[in-house]
């Protein structure tokens, strides 16, 4: 039988944690066998009075409909422009908006909702608002 030493098993526990913790996808199964599936999106850092933009996207299984997208939690003053990725399409950039008196945050745990073929899954990303300069 072979010993593995104490801080070998540490180091493994915490690179095993590491690499499961960090989702990329999530997804969630309808009727039929269809599946929609959302990418993590990437987390964003603007300023007050700027627009940035966030890619989306969705993969459809056994079903071609639109996909709603909503954004849920924004800091005060930012909206976002669009809320569909359209039939057919796999991604959209969507467009976020973040008015001159928008909140200043750091770290803002922000919901993108997707919803197609009575499917729904949701993903998180963070947004950051500074100061315009």
């Amino acid at each position: 039988m072979k010993h593995v030493s104490f801080p070998c098993v540490i180091s493994l526990l915490v690179l095993l944690g590491t690499t499961t913790s960090c989702v990329k996808e999530s997804a969630a199964s309808g009727t039929a066998g269809t599946r929609l599936a959302l990418a993590k999106p990437a987390d964003q850092r603007m300023a007050q009075g700027d627009s940035n933009r966030v890619a989306i996207a969705v993969e459809r299984t056994g079903f071609g409909d639109a996909v709603r997208v909503t954004f849920s939690n924004l800091p005060e003053g930012v909206k976002v422009d669009a809320d569909t990725i359209i039939a057919g399409d796999s991604k959209r950039d969507f467009v976020l908006v973040a008015a001159p008196t928008a909140a200043i945050v750091e770290r803002q745990i922000v919901t993108v909702k997707a919803v197609g073929s009575s499917i729904t899954t949701s993903q998180t990303f963070e947004l950051s608002v500074k100061a315009k300069s």
